[in-house]
């Protein structure tokens, strides 16, 4: 069963880059894209591992915390970037190429912005339920 979550996480995170490569255009230069990427998944990574600390802050799962954390981390961090990096890769490309004035790329990018937000206001929610899920189920067992 890990194996299949694994393998999952996996096509994710191979999606969530595709996807992020090819709405930076044609015109984009392979390290500027590389570069994008990069930043981006690293910027995603740290904010859905504070939101899943600030969620956990209280709650003591003892042994299978860190691979909770890791699980939960690495299933996140590809949903919340093919939520927003795709966009705002083709913005990006857009203002570039010179079809996005820089108002409307800031107008976009405070857009995104507010609905990465809320994306991790939920998921703040959702981890804490995770792991008051988790915990039960490690207290039912001793």
């Amino acid at each position: 069963m890990i194996l299949f979550i694994y393998l999952c996480i996996l096509v994710l995170n191979v999606l969530a880059i595709f996807l992020t490569y090819r709405f930076l255009g044609e015109n984009t230069e392979k390290k500027d894209k590389l570069i994008f990427i990069v930043v981006g998944v690293a910027v995603m990574y740290m904010l859905v591992t504070l939101v899943y600390w600030l969620s956990t802050k209280n709650i003591n799962l003892g042994e299978g915390a860190s691979t909770a954390k890791n699980l939960i981390t690495f299933a996140f961090v590809p949903v919340n970037v093919i939520a927003v990096l795709p966009f705002l890769a083709r913005s990006y490309y857009y203002s570039k190429m010179g079809k996005l004035q820089k108002d409307q790329l800031k107008n976009r990018i405070i857009l995104l912005a507010v609905i990465l937000l809320v994306v991790l206001i939920i998921e703040f929610f959702y981890f804490k339920n995770i792991q008051n899920g988790i915990l039960n189920i490690i207290s039912l067992k001793n």
